[in-house]
C-alpha cells in the first residue's frame, strides 16, 4: 500500500519533525561544547633527601624517595641507582603503595677511603629518565678511632663449591646503627671465594660473620678476600681446591716464596695426611713434605725462588700421597 501526501501533508510533517531536529542539533552542540575530561598527570619523581646528609664511613642511613603526585592504583614501582648496596638492603628498587607520595627506606652507602666523598643517587619511575634525587656527604673513618683490624676464615683450604665463613673485626664497637665493611674478592679471574659487597657489624659489637662461597678450580690456587673500612684494609687467604689430587702453582717468581697449596681432592682422615714433595729446577725449593690437618682437604706451602734462578724456565713440581702421584709444570718469572 503506497500513502500518497498532498501538498497540505507535507507541510504537516515538516512541523512535526522540526521541534525533534531541532532538540538534535542543540544536544549536539551541547556535547561538543563540554570540555573533554582531562587525563591525569603522569606520576614523576620529585626532590628527595637522605639523613643524615652527612655520615661517617660505614655508618647507615634513610633515603626518601618522593613522587609528584599520589601514587595510583597499584602503586609505583622506583628503580634506584647510586654508589649505595641497594640490594644487601632493599634491593634495587622500592615501592611506593596506592595513594602515598614517598617511601624511605635504609641504605647503606661504599665507604670513602681518605677523603670527603660527595655520592649522588639517582632514581627512576616506568616512563621517564633516571634522575638525580638526593645526595650524601660520606666522610672518612679517623683510623685512631675506628678500622677493620682483621679478616680470617675458618678454614685454610676448602674444595670447590663448599662453602667458608669469614669474620672480620674492628678496632673498637660499632656505633648506633651498626658499622658496614665493604668486602671485596680481588679475584679478577681464576678460582675465587665469592663474598657478599658488605659486612654489617652490628651496634655494639666488633665481629661479625659472613658466608663465602669456593668457585671453580683448576689448579690449587691461594686467594685473599679483603674487607675495608675507608682507608683501613683487612685480607684473609684461603686455598681454593679442586677435587681431586693435585698441587700448584703454574708461575713462581724469581727472588720471591710463592704461596700455592696441595689439594688431597677429599677431606682428610682423623690422622691427617703427609704428602711428598719435590721439584727438578736448580734454585727452586720446597718443603720436603707437608701435612694435611685432620678434616682438611688440602695445605697451603710456599715455593722459594733464588735471586739468580734464570727467569723464564719450565719447572715441575710433584706431590705424592697415598700411593698416588702428579705433576704441575710451571714457569719462573
Amino acid at each position: 500500500m503506497r500513502i500518497h501526501l498532498t501538498n497540505g501533508g507535507t507541510r504537516l510533517a515538516r512541523r512535526l519533525l522540526r521541534p525533534v531536529l531541532a532538540a538534535g542539533l542543540a544536544a549536539l552542540l551541547a556535547a561538543a561544547a563540554t570540555p573533554a575530561a582531562a587525563a591525569p598527570a603522569a606520576v614523576t619523581l620529585a626532590p628527595g633527601s637522605v639523613t643524615p646528609a652527612v655520615i661517617t664511613a660505614g655508618q647507615p642511613a634513610v633515603q626518601t624517595i618522593n613522587l609528584s603526585r599520589k601514587a595510583p592504583s597499584g602503586g609505583v614501582w622506583v628503580d634506584l641507582y647510586g654508589d649505595v648496596v641497594y640490594g644487601a638492603v632493599t634491593g634495587r628498587s622500592v615501592y611506593v603503595p596506592a595513594g602515598q607520595r614517598s617511601v624511605s627506606f635504609p641504605i647503606r652507602v661504599s665507604a670513602a677511603a681518605t677523603a670527603e666523598v660527595v655520592r649522588p643517587l639517582h632514581a627512576q619511575v616506568p616512563g621517564s629518565d633516571v634522575t638525580k634525587v638526593a645526595e650524601v656527604t660520606v666522610l672518612p673513618a679517623d683510623p685512631a678511632v675506628q678500622a677493620v683490624t682483621s679478616l680470617d676464615f675458618d678454614q685454610e683450604a676448602v674444595l670447590a663449591g663448599t662453602s667458608v665463613t669469614g669474620t672480620v673485626t674492628l678496632l673498637a664497637p660499632a656505633s648506633a646503627g651498626g658499622l658496614n665493611l665493604d668486602v671485596w674478592a680481588n679475584t679478577s679471574y681464576g678460582p675465587s671465594v665469592s663474598v657478599p659487597p658488605l659486612v654489617v657489624v652490628p651496634e655494639g659489637a666488633t665481629t661479625a660473620t659472613f658466608t663465602g662461597r669456593a668457585g671453580a678450580a683448576d689448579e690449587p690456587t691461594v686467594v685473599r678476600p679483603s674487607a675495608t673500612l675507608g682507608g683501613t684494609r683487612a685480607a684473609g687467604r684461603v686455598a681454593v681446591l679442586p677435587t681431586t689430587f693435585a698441587v700448584g702453582p703454574s708461575y713462581v717468581r724469581r727472588g720471591a716464596a710463592t704461596e700455592t697449596a696441595v689439594s688431597l681432592g677429599v677431606p682428610a682422615g682423623p690422622d691427617g695426611a703427609v704428602v711428598a714433595l719435590a721439584v727438578d729446577v736448580p734454585g727452586v725449593s720446597v718443603p720436603a713434605t707437608v701435612t694435611v690437618p685432620a678434616g682438611s682437604p688440602g695445605v697451603i706451602f710456599e715455593v722459594t725462588v733464588a735471586a739468580d734462578a734464570p727467569t723464564s724456565q719450565l719447572g715441575t713440581i710433584t706431590a705424592t700421597w697415598d700411593g698416588q702421584t702428579v705433576s704441575r709444570l710451571f714457569v719462573v718469572g
